[in-house]
């Protein structure tokens, strides 16, 4: 694998309120849950099927990504995708955060949480895969939002055609 097979995508949003989940993880780290604050994503996908996230807020004002640790909350999400057949996967997440990580009762509460996340997940890409599978010549629309992907979903078959072709 090289840069080349790398795709980074970011989004960063400055002086906003934080959304319930990073309320309840400021609280948990002694933060004003009402305070403005800069928050983060930066994801990498590296083939063949490794997405981590580098995800958190900020005390607005604080430096973003780069602020203190008594100033933020962040974690790393790391999901794995291994294909069972042509139409399905496995999906193995796991997270890792800089905030309380020795609070069992948080830690549960969060699993919990990210259960439900990804389970609403697991929906919807189910019902892709269904119109995939029920209209195969159909175009895939492809949206800004979805770069990521699609540069991903891009450096896949490049790397799938040179193997093909060796």
């Amino acid at each position: 694998m090289t840069e080349v097979d790398r795709v980074i995508t970011s989004r960063f949003m400055e002086n906003i309120k934080a959304p319930p989940f990073w309320r309840m993880a400021m609280r948990a780290n002694g933060l004003n849950d009402e305070a403005l604050v800069d928050r983060w994503q930066v994801c990498r996908f590296s083939p063949p099927s490794h997405v981590m996230i580098d995800v958190g807020v900020a005390l607005a004002g604080k430096g973003g990504f780069d602020a203190a640790d008594q100033d933020k909350v962040y974690c790393v999400v790391v999901y794995f995708i291994t294909p069972e057949s042509e139409t399905s996967h496995w999906y193995f997440w796991g997270m890792a955060r800089k905030f309380k990580p020795n609070d069992p009762a948080l830690t549960y509460s969060i699993r919990e949480g990210h259960g439900k996340i990804f389970g609403e997940d697991m929906q919807m890409l189910e019902q892709q895969q269904a119109n995939l599978l029920k209209h195969p010549s159909r175009r895939l629309l492809k949206l800004n939002i979805d770069a990521g992907g699609v540069n991903s979903r891009l450096v896949i078959n490049r790397i799938l055609f040179e193997e093909r072709s060796a």
